[in-house]
């Protein structure tokens, strides 16, 4: 058999980014390069930018055998063990992001931003009053709903901006501040991250007031149906990546130190701020 047939029958690993482009999508092509380095499975990245994680009303790509590993937001993959999905389980290793306020835990936090013209104006979270707000979307943790449980308990509600702005995405939301056309925003702290090292000539025109948080970082979700050696055999890849340097080197270029472990008690975290603001909502213009 020649050296392609052989390739060919190589089995592949399905890995599927739903963070993307607010969390570089570099990062998770170096995590497949990775995994298809220690598993010597054929790795390919699927990266689906439209919403971050499974959307309501399709079917899951776990019940649908389309992936074997998704990166989504804390927030869907609540939902969808809320659903008691029969196909997806947590993998017990999670990113430690680089973040002067994580010390060394697996979180991340969410920065109000304004523009820096305005930073006199808005000096503080209470100066935020009546402003022209701007979020990614609804069920966004880092973008809506961390900032709604904020609102709470300063005793406020949603009435306190006065216009609001569903932009679709975080990067959409720093937009809107750059060009004048929303006043404040709470913005992913990775997702700034990964925009500084893009933009950095745009970051004197961004100031941060304050960052909210600590919020649990971004799950790895395993199709069950993967064998227990192989899930085993990621795990301990993930969990041990940065004894191999350059491979940390590289994961440290990418704004991430390591990672660590985690179980589902971890993601509890969100679900207290979700019972906080059930009964919050905005009613936004669409950008």
């Amino acid at each position: 058999m020649s050296a392609d047939g052989v390739k060919s029958r190589r089995g592949r690993l399905r890995i599927m980014t739903y963070l993307s482009p607010g969390v570089q999508v570099g990062l998770f092509e170096l995590i497949r390069d990775y995994l298809e380095s220690v598993t010597g499975l054929d790795a390919y990245l699927i990266y689906e930018s439209r919403w971050s994680g499974p959307p309501c009303g399709r079917v899951d790509p776990f019940t649908a055998d389309d992936v074997d590993i998704a990166f989504m937001c804390s927030t869907a993959y609540s939902r969808l063990k809320q659903n008691k999905n029969a196909f997806m389980e947590l993998c017990p290793a999670a990113a430690l992001h680089s973040h002067p306020m994580a010390t060394g835990r697996p979180v991340y936090f969410s920065d109000l931003m304004v523009h820096t013209d305005n930073k006199d104006r808005f000096k503080d979270f209470h100066a935020l009053k009546g402003c022209r707000w701007a979020y990614n979307d609804d069920i966004s943790l880092s973008g809506n709903l961390v900032m709604m449980a904020e609102l709470k308990k300063h005793g406020y509600d949603a009435n306190f901006f006065g216009s609001s702005t569903q932009s679709g995405s975080h990067l959409n939301s720093i937009q809107l501040i750059l060009n004048g056309r929303a006043d404040a925003a709470a913005i992913d702290s990775n997702t700034i991250s990964g925009y500084k090292m893009e933009h950095p000539e745009k970051m004197e025109r961004l100031h941060t007031i304050m960052s909210l948080g600590p919020m649990p970082i971004y799950p790895i979700v395993f199709n069950n149906r993967l064998s227990a050696e192989l899930k085993s055999s990621i795990t301990k890849a993930l969990l041990g990546i940065t004894q191999k340097p350059e491979w940390g080197q590289r994961l440290l270029q990418m704004g991430v130190v390591g990672y660590t472990e985690v179980d589902e008690t971890f993601y509890g975290m969100e679900n207290e701020i979700q019972d906080m603001v059930k009964n919050m909502s905005l009613a936004p213009a669409y950008y």
